[in-house]
């Protein structure tokens, strides 16, 4: 039997991957952010999505430089990855808050999160008002990632334990791993 939900439909599609999303402002000082709202757009050109809520410090960072650093966080992180996205870059220098470490991105000026497993250096070719957000479509320009994160070409989940977001305060990671081919 179903019934009528009393759910916000972003959490109906849980748990959905979270990233830390890092920028820069006008004057160059790095940013961090929390985001779940990230989706793949395109293979080729390599093309990301995220949406950032327009009166976020986010939102003024990325609108201005025209680009961010999608960096995957993992379990091992989340007290970090919860200040980052529950305190405002209005306010002050996040990274130094949360003790996350930024540093130097190969081809873009955004720093990338050192604690983080994966990074995907983004440059802004356009940009969608939805609602309350605008949707920032970044071209993946550099990626890198930890040695240990990829194994058979793919994320080795896991291994690294990204970080899920079920909703509110409630996070979990995976588990099993599952090769369709053999079911």
């Amino acid at each position: 039997m179903k019934i009528e939900c009393d759910v916000r439909p972003n959490r109906m599609f849980a748990p959905q991957l979270v990233g830390l999303v890092s920028s820069i402002d006008k004057k160059g000082r790095p940013n961090v952010a929390t985001l779940t709202w990230i989706t793949t757009v395109s293979v080729d050109p390599p093309l990301i999505s995220i949406s950032v809520g327009r009166t976020r410090y986010t939102h003024e960072c990325i609108s201005s430089s025209k680009e961010f650093v999608l960096n995957l966080p993992t379990m091992d992180i989340l007290k970090e990855v919860m200040l980052a996205g529950s305190s405002s870059g209005w306010e002050g220098d996040k990274f130094e808050k949360t003790g996350l470490t930024p540093v130097e991105s190969i081809a873009v000026k955004a720093p990338c999160v050192k604690q983080c497993a994966t990074h995907l250096e983004c440059k802004v070719i356009d940009m969608k008002e939805a609602g309350d957000h605008t949707i920032f479509i970044g071209k993946v320009v550099a990626t890198m990632c930890n040695l240990e994160a990829i194994k058979d070409g793919v994320l080795d989940i896991s291994r690294i334990k990204p970080v899920l977001h079920l909703g509110g305060t409630f996070f979990t990671t995976v588990g099993e791993i599952v090769d369709s081919r053999e079911i």
